[in-house]
């Protein structure tokens, strides 16, 4: 009896095995059917989704080397950056209106000539320093923007929009 039984199981597995193939390339012939295939459309869309995700994340910029003509990513960002730096109210913008607009941390705020008054007598080479090394509350800036375009940041913020003038020593 237990070889009957044995031939009995053999038999439905086969058959269960013959249905799931049979279902598997009824599936196939039918998806084929529904796509037909690559189109040009759809080739060119897969290529282009391949070399966006191929893309590197980020560079490295060595010391000397100029920064990246924006930080948002755009296509001067993807074409390798730019060779100009930005301007000071550019750097602003993007990398210090956080805590220069509202005040954040005891930033002095963008047009307040009292705040700046004290910071400006140490000169423009330490403010300089103090943004892009950082000091104090002060986190460093120097991975954002350049030492040229922190330059143009500070004078932009306490020259041009408090009115307070930055002595160069």
């Amino acid at each position: 009896m237990s070889r009957e039984e044995d031939r009995k199981f053999i038999r439905n597995f086969m058959a269960v095995i013959g249905v799931l193939v049979f279902v598997a390339v009824a599936l196939i012939l039918i998806s084929t059917g529904l796509y037909e295939g690559e189109s040009e459309a759809r080739k060119e869309l897969a290529a282009e989704r391949a070399a966006r995700h191929l893309e590197p994340v980020g560079k490295v910029r060595l010391t000397g080397e100029p920064a990246p003509a924006s930080t948002g990513g755009g296509e001067e960002a993807a074409a390798g950056g730019g060779g100009e730096p930005r301007s000071g109210e550019e750097v602003t913008g993007a990398v210090c209106a956080a805590c220069h607009e509202s005040g954040a941390m005891n930033a002095p705020k963008i047009g307040d000539e009292a705040a700046w008054a004290d910071r400006v007598d140490k000169g423009l080479a330490t403010l300089v320093d103090h943004s892009a090394n950082g000091f104090n509350n002060m986190p460093p800036q120097k991975g954002q923007a350049s030492e040229e375009e922190i330059r143009a940041a500070i004078l932009w913020m306490v020259e041009d929009q408090s009115g307070v003038e930055v002595p160069q020593g």
